[in-house]
């Protein structure tokens, strides 16, 4: 099972806000939720955005990929492209893409009563929990917020 999480940008390029919200417990993270069956990972990145949020995202690259250990639990995050001969089809992932708000409008409430778009350098201003803090404490550059390349997005 994968569930897709979604870092979007205001807008396209090195220095764009990205959004995060504010779950039911008063935690920030990003927005998130499970691929459905015959679902791309693309695709379910794209709906969750529109179905969460009500925005319209075009997205860019998979960032990194967490594979949950059955022992117990943890995800551990493997950037693309160094994914390891012991991945199993029987754990769960966790995958997160980027994305930009194609029409650089403003998030409707729905899952999430609380947005805020933050410049990647503040980002560790905010308590993530989950995965979500796994996942900050593994990507350096945006929580150190270095120059972000530009190839990063589509």
């Amino acid at each position: 099972m994968k569930t897709i999480s979604v870092l979007i940008q205001h807008h396209q390029g090195p220095t764009g806000d990205v959004l995060i919200c504010k779950n039911a417990d008063g935690v920030w993270e990003f927005p998130h939720d499970r691929e459905r069956t015959n679902e791309t990972d693309e695709a379910a990145a794209a709906r969750i955005a529109g179905e969460q949020l009500g925005m319209t995202v075009g997205v860019g690259k998979l960032i990194t990929r967490g594979r949950k250990k059955p022992s117990d639990g943890v995800v551990e995050h493997l950037y693309e492209g160094n994914i390891t001969h012991n991945t199993h089809t029987k754990d769960d992932y966790h995958l997160y893409y980027e994305a930009v708000n194609t029409w650089q409008s403003e998030p409707k409430a729905g899952a999430y009563a609380e947005f805020m778009w933050v410049h990647p350098s503040e980002l560790v201003n905010y308590d993530f929990a989950g995965d979500d803090a796994n996942f900050m404490a593994k990507y350096a550059p945006w929580v150190a917020g270095q120059c972000i390349p530009d190839v990063r997005m589509y």
